[in-house]
């Protein structure tokens, strides 16, 4: 018998459905041409210039945050072909080119890139001009961005989907990258838009950076912004040659020290890089050009060739995929799916571990011109859909394929392993979740792997820069089936506070930053298209929240003094000109007038009551949204912020056992361009006058200005009764990442009207009173005694 090689039964199958040809193409689950109820007619002609994408292959831009959940009402998405379209239905009625208007590009408008921006806004590079399309409710606006001077080729952005009003969060989708392609990257033009694309600002690439620029990225989830360089030479200081990336902080001028590795970018039509970045900031980053598909899960540290696994006997292995190249690549929050230009079908798992992809088949009846894209409707639900015109107007109709992916898995390869675990669950899936200073954050996650299979889950963050993490796991219990049941226990905090790392490694602390937990199966296999990993966005950083008041013990309407009502009816009071100096800088005014301030009851309440002799010293509180923390320990300053100065500090910088000078109000404010109480003095410029390198002190009588209740210094009032708006500023660097500050009003009391008589002269007046009554009352009493004496007569 001639030599045999062994046969698994998945191959004997995957050999007798080819003998009997039953893979030789995907079946639809459902297939339909989309069009309208009301059709379009001949005189339904566009207006403007119609838009064309400049790629060969067509594209589908989808905006990644759905407001409802995965099964409600489709997002908007866009169409980049040989015509322009855009859909809010998913492509479920028939739609007229995009258009934009001619006085802004004509004769042709060919779009290079796009981007969501908002759900209703879109980013577009028309003939190498940045335009915004605004559309809400049928109306739409086209607008020319601000401050791009050159012509740009392509757009970058990302967006944060995590519920909540974070506004950090809020500013990722709101940050674009516009720039050039193609050149050196220390000469591409590359500009920045903070505002949604209305304005931007240019950026340049420190000249360190060699090779040429092929895309600029917003990598959230590393705090960092990535730019991926094609190097032109083999061989690169210990690095691979090829592509890499290189990370930079917001100045882009001054490089990161982090440098990926390299990896081989191969294109038969030179360096077009297309990508993808994960909404939920994961840190999957899919490259791909027209021969290569790449993956990096995080942010492009390690960037991996995807393994096409192909249903040939035996079932072969590879890193190319096979037919004429990619025409589209689509990703879900935890899928991937390739269509090539011969409309042969890929689909794989977005997996830490695993970068496999799996052939389902090829559709025989659509090949020729590559017009189709890929879309997915639902979680396992993947939509092949290409634009079909109309003979009677200028409409375009919409073929759709759906099928279910998992059940085409099924059918073609049913010896794929199964979903190792039947529950992964936990309630910080899909939250942001804050780590102020110092502290802890502890999570939990329950998980049940199927007997035999020995799956458990892995703990990964992606800045560990910025958050450490321990995780254990326990037993807790059985399910109703009696499999186990366990829980991970998992405890993150700040990577320079967790003392896990060196201390160059973790990143500084004033700054926080961002990172992504995951909780995932590794080497899940394709069959777990359900089984989300869990991911949370934990920010390093103030929980918006988070703020401080003023204990009030005892106000003037209390005591009183004011009655609510008056506060509140436009109430207003009077502060002497040589009371107050509008630059904050203590100094005597010559010329001004009295201020005339109104008194602002809703912010500031009934005033807090106080006497003009006794010191005082602010209470404060830390509330966490309506939730009392904790009383305040850090330290804090104040400023009247009407400009009053008629106050003092108790402590000397002597008494407060300074050892260097300390700051103060009037230097700080005068180093100041544009002078700003508000912002002269925070918890990033705070020098405690303890520290053993600061400035020499040579005025150990000033006064101490920093206040905190365990500290002596106290604020003293001179002979004064009236109002006071006082601004707190909490500014220890290690308290909170929070800009704590609030605003307080009291009122001062008890100071009696000043005499203008000197104390001396007083005295002796009273004195000579004293005495005067003395020396009458003895006059008297001897006149009296010889008025009662008898008469004497003489004999």
């Amino acid at each position: 018998m001639p030599h045999s090689w062994p046969v698994s039964l998945a191959e004997l199958w995957l050999w007798l459905c080819f003998e009997m040809g039953g893979i030789a193409s995907w079946r639809c689950t459902i297939e339909k041409l989309a069009y309208s109820g009301l059709s379009f007619s001949a005189r339904d002609k566009v207006t403007g210039t119609i838009l064309s994408f400049t790629h060969t292959e067509p594209s589908l831009l989808q905006y990644p945050c759905n407001d409802g959940d995965p099964w409600g009402r489709p997002s908007p998405a866009v169409y980049l072909g040989q015509v322009v379209f855009l859909s809010t239905d998913g492509f479920e009625s028939s739609l007229l080119p995009l258009t934009i208007p001619s006085e802004l590009e004509t004769p042709n408008a060919s779009v290079s890139a796009t981007a969501f921006v908002k759900k209703d806004r879109l980013a577009m590079v028309i003939n190498g001009r940045v335009y915004l399309y605004i559309f809400v409710d049928g109306e739409e606006e086209w607008l020319p961005v601000q401050g791009i001077d050159s012509l740009v080729t392509e757009l970058s952005n990302t967006h944060c989907c995590y519920p909540g009003q974070d506004p950090d969060c809020q500013a990722i989708s709101m940050t674009i990258f516009a720039y050039e392609t193609g050149h050196s990257a220390s000469k591409s033009h590359i500009f920045l838009s903070e505002d949604g694309g209305y304005t931007f600002t240019p950026l340049k690439l420190s000249p360190e950076v060699h090779g040429v620029l092929l895309g600029v990225y917003n990598f959230v989830s590393l705090s960092q912004i990535g730019i991926l360089i094609n190097h032109t030479q083999s061989v690169r200081e210990g690095k691979r040659g090829g592509a890499y990336f290189t990370y930079t902080g917001g100045n882009m001028s001054n490089m990161y020290s982090h440098i990926s590795m390299g990896f081989h970018l191969k294109s038969t039509g030179g360096p077009d890089v297309r990508s993808i970045q994960h909404p939920r900031l994961w840190g999957f980053t899919i490259l791909w050009t027209k021969d290569t598909l790449l993956i990096s899960a995080n942010n492009g540290l390690l960037v991996e060739p995807v393994t096409v696994q192909q249903s040939q006997v035996p079932p072969r292995t590879s890193h190319s995929f096979p037919g004429s190249g990619l025409c589209h690549v689509v990703t879900s929050n935890s899928e991937i799916a390739v269509l090539t230009q011969d409309h042969q079908l890929f689909h794989g798992s977005l997996d830490m571990v695993s970068r496999t992809m799996v052939h389902i088949g090829e559709n025989g009846h659509q090949k020729g011109l590559c017009n189709a894209v890929l879309m997915f409707d639902k979680v396992g639900m993947l939509t092949v859909l290409s634009p079909v015109p109309t003979n009677s107007s200028s409409a375009y109709n919409f073929q759709k394929c759906t099928f279910n992916v998992q059940w085409l898995l099924m059918d073609i390869w049913p010896f794929l392993q199964e979903c190792p675990v039947e529950i992964l669950e936990g309630h910080f899936h899909n939250k942001i979740h804050y780590i102020d200073m110092q502290q802890k954050l502890n999570l939990s996650a329950t998980f049940v792997p199927k007997p035999g299979t020995g799956a458990f889950p892995v703990v990964t963050v992606s800045n560990p820069h910025v958050l450490g993490f321990e995780a254990k796991i326990t037993e807790g219990g059985y399910t109703h089936d009696r499999n186990t049941k366990y829980s991970l226990h998992m405890q993150l905090l700040q990577q320079c506070f967790s003392g896990m790392a060196d201390p160059h490694f973790s990143d500084t602390f004033p700054s926080g930053g961002m990172s992504v937990l995951t909780v995932d199966i590794p080497n899940k296999g394709a069959c777990c298209i359900d089984m989300h990993p869990l991911s949370a966005l934990i920010k390093v950083g103030c929980p918006p929240t988070k703020h401080i008041k003023v204990f009030k013990n005892t106000t003037a309407c209390s005591k009183g003094l004011f009655n609510q009502g008056t506060l509140q009816d436009n109430f207003t009071y009077s502060i002497s000109h040589n009371l107050y100096d509008p630059n904050f800088l203590a100094t005597p005014q010559l010329g001004q007038s009295d201020l005339e301030v109104l008194y602002e009851y809703n912010e500031l309440g009934c005033p807090l009551l106080l006497y003009y002799d006794t010191p005082w010293l602010p209470v404060l509180e830390l509330w966490e949204n309506n939730t009392f923390v904790e009383y305040v320990s850090a330290d804090f300053v104040v400023f009247e912020v009407n400009g009053m100065y008629n106050y003092d500090y108790l402590l000397t910088a002597a008494e407060a056992n300074c050892i260097f000078q300390p700051q103060n109000w009037t230097a700080l404010i005068q180093k100041q361009d544009s002078p700003n109480p508000h912002t002269a003095w925070s918890r990033m410029n705070y020098e405690s006058c303890k520290n053993h390198d600061g400035p020499k002190l040579v005025s150990p009588s000033a006064k101490y200005q920093i206040l905190a209740q365990n500290k002596k210094n106290k604020i003293t009032f001179s002979h004064y009764n009236g109002f006071y708006i006082f601004k707190v500023i909490v500014v220890d660097k290690l308290y909170s990442y929070c800009e704590l500050s609030t605003t307080v009003s009291v009122y001062v009391t008890g100071a009696l009207p000043k005499t203008f008589l000197h104390a001396w002269t007083m005295l002796t007046a009273f004195l000579t009173i004293i005495l005067i009554a003395i020396l009458m009352g003895y006059l008297l009493h001897k006149l009296s005694l010889m008025k009662k004496s008898p008469k004497v007569k003489v004999f």
